[in-house]
């Protein structure tokens, strides 16, 4: 489909969405929204006739909806990625790319700050070429680390305090975003998304490895005790449809939203890990036994943490939908799905 005239329509414009990171969990679920392939999104957020999506991402190709294309560019490869940004001409970019667990980059904090700080500082000069465009960096409410100390859902007002190597990597990157993007014509837009789950997370995450731990004890492959890490930590959880339906809604309101502005997207209903756990074992099909795994317990924990994401909904409307009955459910029907799928492809 050809791309309507900006003028003589006097229709919006189309847009060229550029998504980093589009082969792991979140992109998945954003693309079809960008692409106008999933019902439900919002006339904000609406594909328009002539729009362009592209993802790229260090993975192989994704299933990708009718009208997406995709590369594979690792953010670290100055070359391919700097070409690619100057072909494809992004009028906004929805960075997703980076490493996201907190354990990981405790473990190798080295390469966390390489690809979570070289790989953006590669995509800025990559940007250079598109000045006038909107970038969205995906950030994280990890970032307000000691601040949750507080014991309440925080607000973007309040001063980020982070942790660990994954937090300080994200609030590093909102930094030099804030300074470089200004000078080559690029607006900011920060998002600070708290825990989501939903199908295709890996289990890094804490309610994914429940799921995939259900999902092996259910089909007998292992004994049944499901190894667990701390449990009364309360934390803030979303499922990733309503994240994607943030991101989606942020972007087609880019040309109203202010330069610098920062978004939580949050429930601010925190949860016990432990009734977390305990909902899912009411939707087990067997009986298992729960053991405390000494490597599954961070030693430096946050007893409340959740986010105030009133900003958000005063902006856009945006509100979660997807009920946490119903959330449980995608994530744990997703684990006996995959389980099944890899034992029959053996």
């Amino acid at each position: 489909m050809s791309a309507p005239s900006p003028h003589g329509s006097g229709g919006p414009a189309p847009r060229r969405i550029l998504v980093t990171g589009a082969a792991g969990f979140v992109g998945g679920h954003v693309l079809p929204l960008l692409a106008g392939a999933t019902a439900g999104s919002t006339a904000e957020s609406a594909a328009r006739a002539g729009d362009c999506v592209a993802g790229i991402g260090r993975g192989r190709s994704p299933r990708l909806p009718d009208g997406v294309t995709y590369a594979a560019i690792d953010l670290l490869d100055e070359a391919a990625l700097g070409g690619f940004v100057a072909r494809f001409r992004p009028t906004a970019i929805l960075h997703l790319a980076g490493l996201a667990s907190v354990a990981d980059s405790a473990s190798g904090p080295g390469q966390t700050w390489r690809v979570n700080v070289n790989g953006l500082m590669n995509l800025v000069a990559a940007v250079e070429a598109v000045p006038g465009c909107t970038f969205f960096f995906v950030s994280s409410g990890e970032v307000y680390g000691s601040a949750f100390l507080a014991g309440h859902a925080l607000s973007e007002a309040v001063e980020p305090l982070p942790r660990n190597t994954y937090a300080r990597s994200k609030w590093v990157g909102e930094q030099l975003l804030r300074d470089l993007l200004p000078r080559i014509g690029v607006k900011l837009v920060v998002l600070r998304p708290f825990n989501h789950i939903g199908p295709g997370q890996d289990e890094r995450f804490v309610v994914a490895s429940f799921a995939g731990q259900i999902a092996r004890i259910e089909a007998g492959l292992v004994p049944p005790c499901l190894e667990v890490g701390n449990l009364s930590s309360y934390r803030d959880f979303l499922d990733v449809a309503d994240v994607a339906n943030a991101y989606a809604d942020l972007i087609g309101r880019a040309d109203s939203l202010a330069d610098g502005s920062v978004f939580n997207i949050s429930s601010g209903q925190p949860r016990t890990i432990a009734s977390v756990l305990e909902d899912l074992r009411a939707r087990a099909r067997v009986p298992f036994e729960i053991r405390i795994a000494p490597e599954r317990v961070r030693p430096t924990e946050i007893p409340l943490a959740a986010g105030d994401a009133g900003r958000l909904h005063a902006a856009t409307g945006w509100q979660p939908r997807v009920s946490w009955d119903a959330a449980l459910t995608r994530v744990l029907d997703d684990a006996r799905a995959r389980l099944a799928d890899a034992r029959e492809t053996r």
